[in-house]
């Protein structure tokens, strides 16, 4: 009886390890994501507001605000999360600090589109570097 608890542990494990190394630093992973992102300005009902969402990947001060301010980068943000952004290549997930409550959904990788600027697609919303 213990052998078969042991290579369960052992299963345990190893499932655990290689979980742990699909996350790793987002800019480690594509340097594409370096630097600062925004999006369009949208009208958000929640906020009552026009406003955007900014996205700075910059190893251990990078920073992510949602709804924020439409003008000034970070500022009136109802969500903001500051600290090292994470990539899950398991499961296309972005966490930003150590906080797991909100992980974001990358679906589509930085990219050139059709205007010559920097795009990436976060939880369906186009971010444009600048």
């Amino acid at each position: 009886m213990k052998r078969k608890n042991f290579k369960y542990l052992i299963l345990v494990i190893s499932i655990f390890f290689l979980g742990a190394c699909s996350v790793q630093e987002l800019e480690k992973y594509n340097e594409d994501f370096k630097g600062d992102w925004r999006s369009s300005v949208y009208y958000s009902p929640q906020a009552g507001d026009s406003i955007r969402n900014y996205l700075k990947v910059d190893g251990s001060n990078s920073a992510f605000g949602l709804l924020c301010d439409k003008s000034t980068a970070f500022d009136g943000c109802l969500y903001y999360q500051q600290g090292k952004a994470k990539y899950n290549k398991a499961s296309k997930g972005l966490q930003i600090g150590n906080s797991v409550q909100n992980i974001y959904q990358i679906d589509q990788e930085p990219f050139i589109n059709s205007d010559g600027v920097w795009e990436m697609l976060i939880d369906s919303i186009s971010y444009f570097k600048y």
